[in-house]
C-alpha cells in the first residue's frame, strides 16, 4: 500500500471514531442532563477532554513512529557506511543504470577510474564513451546487448580506458540486470574495479613464462630441499637431459667432478649469506662431456622471509672459452708464420731476463733483418712475399732449441731469443748458420730467389739490463751490419747507442728548428766555363743551431728523411730560393737559373708540381729560371712516376737536371724519353782530375753523352784551376765548387756578384 492510501485510511478511521464519540456523547448528555446551561458546560468539558486524549494518543503514536523511523534511518546509514567502506577497501566503484528513466549513476570512484568529470547526469554517458579505448567500444556494446537480452546470466567485462594524461587503465565491470515480471531488464547495477596492476602482473608472468622457455640460457628451479621441480628448453639443449630425466632429482647429477668439496662449501656459504652466487663452474652433459658454464644461483624467499625455492640460470661458455683461446693466440702470434709476435716475444724476453738474473747467467738475442725484401714484394707480389717469409721462418727454426723463441717482429724482421748460457762465439756461430741456411735459393712459383739477411747480436747482461734495451741494441747492430754491405752480422757496441741517441736528439731538435725557423738557405755559384760569367746558383739548406752552430746537411738530412720531414724542408728551400732569385734579377744580376734539389721523398709523397706553381707565383718568377735537380738513382727508382712528374714540370716551364750523374744505373732509353735539360757530373769523377785517367775518361764520356743528347753539362766539386781547365777542354758547359765559393748566405754571395759588376 502506498503512503497516500495509508494516510487516507488513518484519516477515515480517525473521522469515524471522532464522529461516533461526538454523536454518542451528545446523546448521553441529552439523556442525563436536562438543564441547557449545564449541558453546555459539560459539552465544553467533553470537547476539551477529547482534544487532550486525542493529543496524547497522537503524541505517543507519533513518538513511536518517529523512533522506529530514526532507528531505520540509523540502520540504513550504518549499512550504507559499511557498504561504502567495503567499496573503498576494495578500491571499487558502484554504478547504477535505470533503463526505464535512462538515469545513470556513477560513484566518485567510478568517475575517477573512467576519467569522467561531468557533473550533470546526461553528460556522463558521453564522456564515458569518449574515454573508452577505440578497440573496446564494439565488444563492450555487444556484451551489454547480449546481457540485456538475457543471453548471459551476469555481466563480466574487461576493457581499457584512456585517461586524461594518455595513460591506459584496465577496468573490470561486474553487474547484473534487474528484470520486471515480464523478464525485461529495467535496471543494471554493478561495480567497477581497476585491474591495471593485475593485468601488468599477468603480462609479466606471461613474459617470464615465454622467457623461461625461449631464453638461450639454461634455467632450473629447485624447491627448498634442492630437488629439481622445473627446467626450461635451453637447459635440455645445453645438458642433453630431458625434464623427465631430472625433475625430482638433485642438481648433483650434473656435477663434473672437477671441483672439490671446498669449492661447493664456499658457494653455498655465499648463497646462505647473500642470497645469490655467480661464477664459473664446470658441469657434465648427459653424454659425459665436461663443459664450462657461467652460473647464477638465487635463493627465493616469500613475504615472511622463508626460503621457498632456488633458481639457477647458466650459460654454456665453452664457445667463449675457445674464442678466448683463439683471440689469445692471435694476440700473441703472427698469423702468417705462426711464430710468436712482438708482444709475446717481449713477455718471454723479460721473463728470461728475470730467470737469467736470478741464476746469474747469460742469454743472447739475434735480430734478423732480411735484405731487399721490399724488392721481392714489389716484383713478385705480396702473396709470394708472404710465402717467402714463411720459408725463412721454417729455415731459421732449424737452429732453435726447445728453450729458444723465434719471433716475427714486423714485416721482414725476426728475432731469436737464445735462452741458454751463450757467449760471443756461440752467437757468432748461430748467426753464420742462419746466413748459410738463407743462402740456398728459395723456389717461389717456379723462380729461384736468393735471400740474404743482416743480423744484429746482443748479450745479456753486458748489452742491456732489460728486454727493451737488449732488443733496441740488437736492432742498432743490424744497422751496423747493413752499413758493412748487408749479408753480414755485427755485435752491439756502445758507439751505436751514442749514434742512435744523437740521431734521436737531432730528430727532436729538427722538429723544433722548423718551428723556430732555424733553417737557412745558402747558395753556391755556377760558372760558365767558356765565358767565365756567373750564370746560376744552387740553393743548399743549412741548419744554424743556436748552440751547436751550423750543422752540415749530411748529418741532419738523413735524420729528416727518417722522420718524414724532407718534403717540408724541400718546400722551404724552394720558396726561399725563388724569392731570392727574384731579388737578384730585380737587382740586375745576369743569372740564368736557380737550382733546387728535389728529393725522392718529395717526389713520392709531396705535391711537387703544386709547390713549384705556388713558389713561382708567390715570387713572381718566370718558370724557366727555376731548375729542379733530382739524382740519377731516384729517377730510376721511381720509374714511370718520375717520368710523369718531370713531364708535368717541363710543361710548366721548369728546367730539369739529373744530379750525381754517372753514379747510378740510368737507362739511356729512359733518359732519352725524359724532358731533362742538364746532366750534372758527380764530384767523385772530378776530385782526382787531372791525374786519374779513368776519371778523365768518365768525365769526357758523360760530356760527350750530354752533347749527343743535346743536354747541357755541369761539373760539381771543382776545387783547382787545373780541373777547370781540363773540363773546359773536354767541352763541359759549366762548373761549381770551392774554387769559386763555398755555400754562402745570400748577403755574402751578393758581394761576389757586385765585385764582378765593378
Amino acid at each position: 500500500m502506498s503512503s497516500s492510501a495509508s494516510a487516507c485510511l488513518i484519516a477515515v478511521k480517525y473521522l469515524l471514531v471522532a464522529t461516533t464519540w461526538v454523536l454518542f456523547s451528545d446523546y448521553l448528555l441529552t439523556l442525563v442532563v436536562l438543564e441547557p446551561e449545564l449541558q453546555l458546560q459539560l459539552q465544553t468539558f467533553k470537547g476539551m477532554a477529547f482534544v487532550l486524549i486525542t493529543t496524547a494518543v497522537l503524541f505517543f503514536t507519533a513518538r513511536h513512529q518517529l523512533r522506529g523511523r530514526r532507528q531505520q534511518e540509523l540502520a540504513l546509514r550504518k549499512n550504507d557506511e559499511r557498504f561504502n567502506l567495503a567499496l573503498a577497501g576494495g578500491n571499487d566503484g558502484v554504478w547504477d543504470w535505470d533503463l526505464v528513466d535512462d538515469a545513470f549513476y556513477l560513484s566518485a570512484r567510478c568517475r575517477e577510474l573512467l576519467g569522467i568529470t561531468a557533473e550533470r547526469p546526461e553528460g556522463i554517458a558521453q564522456q564515458w564513451l569518449e574515454y573508452l579505448h577505440p578497440d573496446d567500444k564494439e565488444p563492450l556494446r555487444a556484451a551489454f546487448i547480449a546481457h540485456l537480452r538475457g543471453k548471459t546470466e551476469r555481466l563480466e567485462l574487461t576493457y581499457r580506458v584512456v585517461g586524461q594524461h594518455a595513460d591506459l587503465v584496465w577496468v573490470q565491470v561486474s553487474g547484473q540486470a534487474v528484470r520486471n515480471q515480464q523478464g525485461r531488464a529495467v535496471r543494471l547495477v554493478g561495480i567497477l574495479r581497476d585491474i591495471s596492476e593485475q593485468v601488468r602482473r599477468e603480462q609479466r608472468l606471461l613474459q617470464a613464462g615465454v622467457m623461461f622457455d625461449c631464453t638461450s640460457e639454461g634455467m632450473l628451479i629447485c624447491d627448498a630441499e634442492q630437488n629439481i621441480i622445473d627446467v626450461n628448453n635451453a637447459f635440455c639443449q645445453i645438458t642433453g637431459y630431458q625434464p623427465v630425466d631430472v625433475i625430482g632429482r638433485s642438481p648433483n647429477l650434473l656435477a663434473s667432478g672437477r671441483h672439490d668439496t671446498e669449492f661447493y662449501r664456499r658457494m653455498w656459504q655465499q648463497i646462505m649469506a647473500t642470497g645469490r652466487w655467480s661464477g664459473e663452474i664446470w658441469n657434465r652433459r648427459k653424454d659425459g662431456e665436461i663443459y664450462p658454464q657461467w652460473q647464477n644461483i638465487i635463493a627465493v624467499k616469500d613475504h615472511m622471509g622463508t626460503l621457498t625455492h632456488y633458481v639457477a640460470v647458466f650459460a654454456d661458455i665453452s664457445m667463449i672459452k675457445r674464442s678466448q683461446q683463439e683471440i689469445d693466440y692471435l694476440a700473441h702470434h703472427d698469423p702468417l708464420t705462426k711464430l710468436p709476435n712482438r708482444l709475446l716475444f717481449n713477455e718471454r724476453l723479460n721473463t728470461a731476463i728475470v730467470r737469467a738474473s736470478r741464476h746469474i747467467t747469460t742469454l743472447g738475442l739475434i735480430f734478423i733483418d732480411l735484405d731487399r725484401f721490399k724488392g721481392i714484394n714489389d716484383s713478385l707480389g705480396h702473396s709470394l712475399g708472404d710465402e717467402m717469409l714463411q720459408r725463412v721462418a721454417e729455415r731459421v727454426q732449424q737452429v732453435c732449441e726447445d728453450a729458444d723463441t723465434l719471433s716475427r717482429l714486423s714485416g721482414d724482421e725476426f728475432a731469436l731469443l737464445v735462452e741458454r748460457p751463450v757467449g760471443f762465439d756461440d752467437l757468432s756461430k748461430l748467426a753464420e748458420r742462419i746466413q748459410q741456411l738463407l743462402l740456398e735459393p728459395f723456389e717461389l712459383n717456379g723462380q729461384l730467389i736468393h735471400m740474404t739477411a743482416s743480423i744484429g747480436l746482443s748479450l745479456f747482461p753486458s748489452d742491456g739490463n732489460d728486454g727493451a734495451e737488449l732488443l733496441k741494441n740488437a736492432d742498432s747492430a743490424v744497422s751496423l751490419a747493413k752499413s758493412r754491405g748487408r749479408n753480414s752480422y755485427a755485435f752491439y757496441t756502445q758507439e751505436l747507442t751514442e749514434q742512435a741517441r744523437r740521431r734521436m736528439n737531432l730528430e727532436t731538435e729538427l722538429h723544433l728548428a722548423l718551428q723556430q725557423h732555424q733553417l737557412r738557405v745558402y747558395y753556391q755559384l755556377q760558372k760558365d766555363l767558356r765565358s767565365g760569367q756567373w750564370i746560376g746558383m744552387e740553393a743548399l739548406v743549412r741548419w744554424e743551431h743556436p748552440e751547436h752552430g751550423v750543422i752540415p746537411p749530411d748529418e741532419f738530412l738523413p735524420v729528416a728523411r727518417h722522420a718524414g720531414l724532407m718534403g717540408e724542408i724541400d718546400e722551404f728551400v724552394l720558396h726561399q730560393a725563388c724569392a731570392q732569385m727574384r731579388q737578384w734579377l730585380d737587382a740586375g744580376y745576369p743569372l740564368r737559373t736557380m737550382a733546387v734539389n728535389m728529393s725522392g721523398y718529395w717526389m713520392e709523397r709531396g705535391d711537387v708540381l703544386s709547390s713549384a706553381r705556388s713558389a713561382l707565383a708567390n715570387s713572381n718568377l718566370d718558370a724557366h729560371y727555376l731548375e729542379l735537380e733530382v739524382t740519377e738513382d731516384e729517377v730510376m727508382h721511381y720509374g714511370d712516376l718520375s717520368v710523369s712528374l718531370l713531364d708535368q714540370l717541363s710543361e710548366l716551364g721548369v728546367r730539369l737536371a739529373i744530379d750525381d750523374f754517372g753514379t747510378g744505373y740510368s737507362s739511356l732509353l729512359r733518359l732519352k724519353r725524359m724532358p731533362v735539360n742538364k746532366l750534372k757530373i758527380d764530384r767523385g769523377f772530378i776530385s782526382d782530375l787531372p791525374g786519374s785517367e779513368s776519371d778523365s775518361a768518365m768525365a769526357r764520356t758523360i760530356i760527350g753523352l750530354g752533347k749527343s743528347l743535346q743536354l747541357a753539362t755541369i761539373a760539381e766539386g771543382i776545387e783547382t784551376q787545373a780541373q777547370e781547365d781540363l773540363l773546359r777542354e773536354f767541352g763541359c758547359d759549366a762548373g761549381q765548387g770551392y774554387l769559386y765559393n763555398q755555400p754562402l748566405p745570400a748577403v755574402e754571395v751578393e758581394k761576389i756578384l757586385m765585385a764582378v759588376e765593378l
